[in-house]
């Protein structure tokens, strides 16, 4: 279970951050024959590297210039890993002095931007915890964002549980959502995985006696309505 470093009321905890289970849990399926469990294997496909270029109608007539049946479902037990070539080389070369951009398009599909691709770390266990910040109305969020997943705050002890439960308390009690902000000053997105996307962060929380909920939902897409005198 991985930890988020939180700040609540000038005190900080790490607490547990897992994702949400499903409702139900899919099937784990087993596939078997007679003669066992079936699993499965890495084969080759038997497709050769073949230049297109340099195919002609004679090669393919008298023969099978992109089969190479010889190596069809021979067993890979090395994995393969993928590499740019360049296609206007005579030897193809794997090639690693290139750049990542990323291309930022408008609504309408044309580019508006090109910029250096950023490889992201996650940052919410680091050294600055994780901060709260604006709160309003829970119905405000729902209706203004589109959250693409959601994780679940969990405690391993009776003061991380004490800490936890007072959060969800005060979220519940005013039926308020509040904005979590990573970084030194709090306001930078949430990044949960490796090389993974900057999220806007929300937390829920409820309480139901000694029960509390804590959720931790991300969205990447805010909700507006069209411009006034738009196309309809």
């Amino acid at each position: 279970m991985n930890l988020l470093h939180l700040d609540h009321a000038g005190k900080t905890a790490r607490v547990g951050f897992t994702a949400v289970p499903d409702e139900r849990p899919k099937l784990k399926i087993t596939q078997k024959t007679s003669t066992g469990v079936v699993s499965r294997q890495r084969v080759m496909n038997g497709v050769a590297l073949v230049d297109p270029a340099a195919l002609t109608a004679a090669a393919v007539r008298e023969g099978d210039p992109e089969l190479a049946t010889a190596l069809a479902g021979r067993r890979l037990d090395v994995e393969l890993t993928a590499a740019w070539f360049d296609p206007a080389a005579p030897e193809p070369k794997p090639i690693g002095d290139f750049k990542e951009l990323d291309v930022v398009c408008a609504p309408d599909g044309t580019e508006k931007e090109r910029r250096s691709h950023v490889t992201r770390v996650p940052n919410f266990n680091g050294l600055h915890p994780v901060k709260i910040g604006r709160r309003f109305p829970v119905a405000d969020a729902l209706a203004g964002f589109v959250f693409r997943s959601c994780y679940q705050l969990l405690h391993e002890d009776s003061l991380t549980m004490e800490f936890l439960h007072g959060l969800a308390k005060e979220l519940h009690d005013k039926q308020e959502a509040a904005f979590l902000g990573a970084g030194p000053k709090g306001n930078l997105p949430l990044v949960v995985r490796e090389k993974g996307s900057p999220w806007r962060a929300f937390l829920f929380g409820e309480v139901r006696g000694d029960e509390y909920k804590l959720v931790v939902m991300l969205s990447d897409q805010e909700l507006k309505l069209p411009a006034e005198g738009g196309a309809k």
